[in-house]
């Protein structure tokens, strides 16, 4: 189910960091959906999925990121990114962050790396995360 709330907070924080609104495109996915965004100083796709069922590794009311550009202050921007998840997702129930088979993500924000598949694959409660 898409969660329209969080949506708007999403987008607001876009647009407030760059300037863009109405940037999200949305895609129902039978687990939850997954957000598009594409402006010219960011290209961005995240999996929001509310069940797993243990796909991929990863847990129930996951934040999932699967690719993250930003065209300035890759690091800095990635960073805030996912403050803003730690801030605002949890009010819509979910509970962890992930990456997804993305290393260049990962040396940046040093996920644990999930045991349970074959995949580079990282996750951490959102609760945990100290940036």
């Amino acid at each position: 189910m898409v969660q329209k709330d969080f949506l708007l907070d999403f987008d607001l924080y876009i647009c407030e960091r760059f300037g863009y609104r109405n940037s999200l495109h949305v895609t129902p996915t039978m687990n939850g959906y997954c957000v598009d965004v594409n402006i010219k100083p960011v290209k961005l796709y995240i999996r929001f999925w509310e069940y797993s069922k243990g796909v991929g590794g990863f847990p129930d009311w996951c934040i999932i990121l699967v690719n993250c550009n930003f065209a300035k202050k890759q690091k800095e921007e990635l960073q805030k990114l996912v403050r803003f998840f730690k801030e605002y997702a949890p009010r819509y129930g979910y509970k962890h962050i992930g990456i997804e088979n993305n290393q260049k993500l990962n040396e940046v924000l040093m996920l644990p790396q999930m045991r349970s598949t074959k995949d580079d694959n990282h996750v951490i409660a959102l609760t945990g995360i100290t940036i």
